[in-house]
C-alpha cells in the first residue's frame, strides 16, 4: 500500500524552498479526521487506513463501507489513489460534516507524483466527492499571508490549521513535499515555560517536555481508535490498552517530526562535554 507522505511543520529545515521564486500554491484546510484512501483495480475498490488495509473486521469506523456503497455504480481510471480525510470525531466537532469524506489528493502510481490541484477538483467533480475545504489557490504572497487563515474553518467552529502545496516542487530527494502550520491548540510542539528562579538547564529535558505533548498524545490515541484497537468510549479504565500502544508510537513521531531539533541538542551536550575529557587525554599524556 502507498502511505500518504508526511506533512512537514513548516520553519523546519529547507521548508523555505517550497515558496522559493513565489509560485503558485494551494492552502486547504488541515482536518481533524482519519486519514483514509483507496482506489480501483478491476472491478473491486481496495481501502485503507493510514497503516493497514482495511477488511469487513476493520472499516476504519464505516470508511470503506461508505466507500463501497458510494461507488456501487460508478467506476474509476486505475493506477491513482484517492487520499482524503474521513472526518470521524477527534478532538474537533465538525457536526453535519462528520462521517463524511473530503478529497485532498490523488496520486498517479505510474509516475509516482501527487498530480496538480486542478486534477483533484476534475476528480471530486466527476465522482461527485467532497473536496477538501480550500482558503487560498494562487500566487504565493507572505508568510504572513498563510499564516492569517491557521484556525479558521470552512466545516467546524475552530480549524486545525493549514497545509500549503507547491506540487511542483521536489526536495533534494526528488519527492515532492508539502507543508503545514497548526494552530497553538494542536501543537505538537509547544514552548516550555521558563522557571522564575534559574535552574542549570537541562536541553534534553526541556526538548522532552515541548514535544511530548497533550496534542502529539492526543493524536496517537485518536489513531488507535481509528485502527480499531481502543473502544471510541475509552475511558480511564483503557490506560493498559493505551499505554501498551501509544508509547513507542509517541516516540516514533517524536523522532519524525524532531529528530533535527534532538539532534542539535545532542550536538551541544556532546560539545559540552568534549572539552573537560580532551584536557584529560592531554594531562595523561604529559601536553599540559
Amino acid at each position: 500500500m502507498k502511505k500518504y507522505q508526511d506533512i512537514v511543520r513548516h520553519g523546519k529545515s529547507g521548508t523555505h524552498l517550497t515558496l522559493e521564486g513565489n509560485p503558485h500554491i494551494v492552502i486547504q484546510e488541515k482536518l481533524d479526521g482519519a486519514n483514509a484512501s483507496f482506489k480501483f483495480e478491476g472491478d473491486s475498490i481496495r481501502c485503507f487506513s493510514r497503516n493497514t488495509e482495511l477488511d469487513e473486521s476493520n472499516t476504519l469506523r464505516g470508511f470503506s463501507v461508505w466507500v463501497n456503497d458510494h461507488f456501487k455504480d460508478l467506476t474509476f481510471h486505475e493506477g491513482l489513489i484517492l487520499f482524503g480525510e474521513w472526518l470521524v470525531r477527534h478532538k474537533l466537532d465538525y457536526g453535519e460534516n462528520a462521517n463524511q469524506f473530503y478529497l485532498f489528493d490523488v496520486y498517479d502510481e505510474k509516475t509516482e507524483e501527487y498530480l496538480p490541484f486542478e486534477l483533484v477538483k476534475e476528480t471530486a467533480k466527476q465522482l461527485n466527492l467532497n473536496l477538501v475545504p480550500v482558503f487560498y489557490e494562487g500566487e504565493f504572497q507572505s508568510l504572513e499571508h498563510i499564516q492569517s487563515f491557521v484556525g479558521k474553518s470552512m466545516l467546524g467552529e475552530i480549524g486545525e490549521g493549514v497545509v500549503v502545496k507547491n506540487t511542483s516542487y521536489k526536495n533534494k530527494y526528488g519527492v515532492q513535499q508539502f507543508t503545514k502550520i497548526v494552530s497553538d491548540a494542536f501543537a505538537e510542539k509547544a514552548q516550555v515555560k521558563k522557571q522564575t528562579i534559574k535552574q542549570p538547564t537541562d536541553q534534553l529535558q526541556e526538548f522532552i517536555d515541548s514535544t511530548v505533548n497533550t496534542a502529539r498524545v492526543s493524536k496517537i490515541v485518536h489513531k488507535l481508535v481509528d485502527e480499531g484497537l481502543l473502544n471510541e468510549d475509552y475511558a480511564i479504565e483503557d490506560m493498559g490498552t493505551i499505554l501498551k500502544h501509544a508509547g513507542s508510537r509517541v516516540y516514533e513521531d517524536v523522532i519524525k517530526e524532531e529528530l533535527d531539533e534532538l539532534l542539535k541538542v545532542l550536538k551541544g551536550k556532546i560539545g559540552k562535554k568534549v572539552p573537560g575529557i580532551v584536557k584529560s587525554v592531554l594531562a595523561e599524556e604529559g601536553r599540559v
